[in-house]
């Protein structure tokens, strides 16, 4: 494939997008619901901008990198035009009514405007409605990273829902502790080392051998205190969690 359309301009868009064109990778045109952020992209990305979606340039490709409640309809309208892919985790493409073939591109990252991600290092999951889309998927995930994976969405969205907890959740927790060191005016500088080894040690061994804390000793006067100091959704946070260590260890102790 030597040449895409992209449609969003979010931050999975921007990325991957920017990626592929340094690849070598030709971008025709972009569309997007607002029009400022469609000529913002087109400007990085050196395209076209078209006010309506069904005036895409031809191309080899369509990216779609939207919100997935979006794509049971925009698939099949865009699949119309040309060959199409979604950059999602959870949505099964094969299961919608296409006209040219569609498929999957999914980078499994969490990506940011404020931040460069080296994509040779992002493992790409790919999946079509044709074994030849497929390998032709395969080749241009090799353009930009070196971990491309066929994988089909009954195991993507194992994977995806995997995801949420090490990132998304995860991130949610450490902005819960920003908040309690912001009310105790303390530095989340201090934290940093901790997460730091918290995620490094993984390397070496799995999160259930990893486990410390006063849910894993069951050290409840500790606990305890902790909720105490907590407002109340932050705190019912907090027992949910460590009912969820407890119950894992009493399985084993």
């Amino acid at each position: 494939m030597s040449s895409i359309s992209v449609v969003g301009a979010g931050n999975v868009a921007v990325h991957l997008a920017t990626g592929l064109l340094k690849a070598g990778v030709r971008i025709e045109s972009c569309w997007n619901r607002t029009p400022e952020k469609a000529t913002k992209l087109a400007t990085l990305l050196q395209c076209d901008t078209v006010s309506k979606i069904e005036d895409l340039a031809e191309s080899d490709l369509i990216l779609c990198a939207v919100s997935d409640d979006a794509l049971p309809l925009l698939i099949p309208q865009l699949s119309a035009l040309a060959r199409v892919v979604t950059t999602s985790g959870t949505v099964d493409v094969l299961s919608l009514s296409t006209n040219f073939p569609a498929g999957v591109f999914y980078p499994l990252q969490t990506f940011s405007s404020n931040r460069t991600i080296d994509l040779t290092t992002v493992p790409i999951f790919v999946e079509s409605t044709s074994p030849e889309f497929t390998r032709a998927l395969l080749e241009l995930g090799n353009r930009i990273s070196q971990a491309v994976t066929e994988l089909p969405w009954e195991k993507r969205v194992q994977l995806h829902l995997a995801a949420v907890f090490v990132n998304n959740f995860t991130n949610h927790l450490i902005d819960l502790a920003q908040q309690q060191l912001t009310r105790a005016d303390l530095s989340f500088d201090w934290l940093k080392p901790l997460l730091l080894e918290t995620v490094e040690k993984l390397n070496n061994q799995t999160a259930y051998d990893a486990q410390t804390g006063p849910a894993r000793r069951a050290d409840l006067k500790t606990i305890e205190q902790h909720i105490a100091m907590l407002p109340p959704e932050q705190a019912a946070i907090y027992k949910l969690l460590s009912s969820s260590i407890q119950q894992r260890y009493k399985q084993h102790d």
